[in-house]
């Protein structure tokens, strides 16, 4: 770490000192930051004041990879992540990543600098730098802002956005900090408040008439099936839902973007889309886009309607919608909703039906019968070339699997379900939430810096159009030795937009063959290897051969034991 010389601890002087000791007395570790002038009071507390540690700065190449970071650190700690942005220029910068947080439902207080308010304080620069209510810019996609002018309202206003943002639905909140008053020496000391009662709100639950309405519907049931979102990346969530689903002798699945049951689990159905098409009622738990889960929507012209399950919704509800974004609000009808914290209602749903004591014994042997069968008949990782994505993943397990380890970021879209034994919720991070390309890197970074401080190793797989977007992140982890073992899927393309791309010549008349234009990602390839080098990763050279897998992987993986991010740079087909 980055010692500073000369520190003396002692009482806060400026008004960014009380922001440090705020963020210390919360038990903030980390600050991920690109230095900007709007904030260099904050900059100087942090390292002269604080010591630089606890928290500690951390120096990112580009404000979307501090905010990504902070990101991926929150889901993997279970802290409110928090992160810097320079005034109006760098909230610029980082608005996508702001926005990924909020649709990922991620605890995050993102700290800015503005002004001065006083227009004699201003440089030159200060007038293009700063704004009106600059918090406009992330508004309609934070849980809370604020602008606080003096040193009291700093302490009070971080403290507030800090626990709106730990508060259920949780989300991102902005505090864009004065510039003249974080320079500005304190006249009269300013105290802490108490912490333990500006701590989180409980999470909600819902009314009894609500929850006797859901068992009803569920026990009236002949197909039910269990869905579930992120559930906030709580290990403690995953038995409560392995209880519901035996309980009602469910099919339990989960979409490619967040795992919360266990994979090996009988009844765990994941990747068999045969049990939402055929289900009358479907229990989503926590899913922020239940049509989506249910793939009952698109963009298909002249399709015949689709029979609805009946759905029984537990999640936060309207409370997340924001009327500039249409992210959580897509409508769907209910046969029952719980308005709640998704964790706290699926408890409560699990008290009722213990009451009810359902006779599911039958059903449960069907649906455990059919996933059997289903695992059965997973296809076997094939040897061709390029390497097959679902190749990739089986090697990487097959190495890291006796490793405690964070599977922090993976190929969504290729992902072969079974695989990787996931044991729940808290396991696998998930995905950006708002589907922010340029995200993986930095949030691999954050949650690997969790996973370090856990004593676990970080892993991921990105894709190489993802990393391209903010591979300065890598910088960030080797500079502050944050160990992981990082694996590009690389291939060559923007492939998701692809298929995009052929089914609309298909729809139109229009030769499919052309939808790689515009798209690929080559002459010249990308020497990604080389890249993730000069920045001083440990890199295993291109891969090309589904064979030199395992050899790469143990390489990587011994490299990351002792303290290295290994970056392991594979060619794929695209898929």
């Amino acid at each position: 770490m980055e010692r500073p010389s000369g520190f003396a601890p002692g009482p806060a002087a400026y008004g960014s000192d009380l922001v440090v000791d705020v963020l210390r007395a919360l038990g903030t570790r980390y600050v991920p930051l690109n230095p900007g002038s709007s904030f260099r009071g904050l900059h100087d507390s942090l390292v002269n004041h604080g010591g630089n540690t606890d928290p500690q700065l951390l120096l990112c190449l580009h404000e979307e990879i501090a905010v990504s970071l902070a990101h991926g650190y929150a889901k993997g700690s279970g802290q409110v992540g928090v992160a810097a942005v320079h005034d109006l220029v760098g909230l610029m910068h980082a608005s996508m990543a702001v926005y990924d947080a909020f649709c990922d439902r991620v605890p995050l207080l993102v700290l800015g600098g503005s002004g001065p308010v006083d227009p004699a304080l201003r440089r030159p620069i200060d007038w293009a730098h700063s704004a009106t209510t600059q918090a406009e810019l992330v508004r309609d996609f934070v849980t809370w802002d604020a602008e606080p002018a003096t040193p009291t309202a700093f302490v009070a206003d971080v403290l507030a956005a800090h626990r709106r943002a730990a508060s259920v639905p949780r989300g991102p909140a902005y505090v864009s900090l004065d510039a003249g008053v974080q320079e500005a020496a304190l006249t009269e000391p300013v105290p802490l408040p108490d912490l333990a009662r500006h701590a989180p709100a409980p999470p909600p639950a819902a009314d009894g008439a609500s929850v006797a309405r859901a068992v009803d519907v569920l026990l009236g049931a002949r197909r039910p099936v269990v869905t579930a979102g992120p559930m906030n990346w709580d290990p403690a969530a995953t038995p409560v839902l392995v209880e519901l689903v035996e309980l009602l002798g469910a099919a339990y699945v989960e979409d490619r973007n967040s795992v919360s049951f266990p994979t090996t689990h009988p009844q765990n159905g994941t990747g068999d889309p045969s049990w939402l098409a055929g289900a009358d009622v479907v229990l989503a738990i926590g899913v922020p886009d239940v049509p989506g889960r249910l793939r009952r929507r698109g963009r298909g012209r002249g399709s015949a309607p689709v029979p609805q399950p009946s759905i029984v919704d537990v999640s936060t509800g309207h409370l997340d919608q924001r009327s500039w974004s249409n992210a959580f609000s897509t409508p769907f009808p209910r046969a029952a909703q719980l308005l709640a914290d998704p964790v706290t209602g699926a408890r409560q749903l699990v008290a009722a039906l213990r009451e009810r004591a359902p006779d599911a014994a039958a059903r449960r042997e069907r649906v455990v019968a059919q996933v059997r069968a289903t695992r059965a008949a997973l296809p076997v990782p094939s040897d061709a070339r390029p390497i097959a994505p679902a190749r990739l993943v089986a090697e990487l397990w097959s190495v890291v699997r006796d490793v405690p380890h964070l599977l922090c970021l993976r190929n969504t879209r290729s992902w072969p379900e079974g695989v990787w034994e996931l044991p729940g919720a808290g396991s696998y991070l998930g995905h950006s939430g708002g589907g922010g390309v340029g995200y993986g890197p930095g949030a691999f970074v954050g949650g690997a810096l969790a996973a370090r401080d856990r004593g676990l190793l970080g892993v991921g797989i990105v894709g190489d159009g993802d990393l391209l977007m903010a591979a300065g992140a890598l910088w960030t982890a080797v500079h502050y030795r944050i160990p992981g073992l990082l694996v590009v899927n690389d291939n060559g393309s923007f492939y998701n937009d692809e298929p995009h791309q052929a089914a609309v010549a298909r729809e139109r008349g229009r030769p499919e063959a052309n939808s790689w234009i515009g798209m690929r990602i080559a002459d010249p390839a990308v020497d990604i290897d080389g890249l993730a080098a000069s920045y001083g990763c440990w890199t295993a050279g291109t891969v090309t051969e589904p064979g030199d897998l395992p050899g790469a992987f143990t390489k990587a993986l011994a490299a990351a034991q002792e303290g290295r991010l290994a970056v392991v740079h594979v060619r794929t087909e695209p898929a």
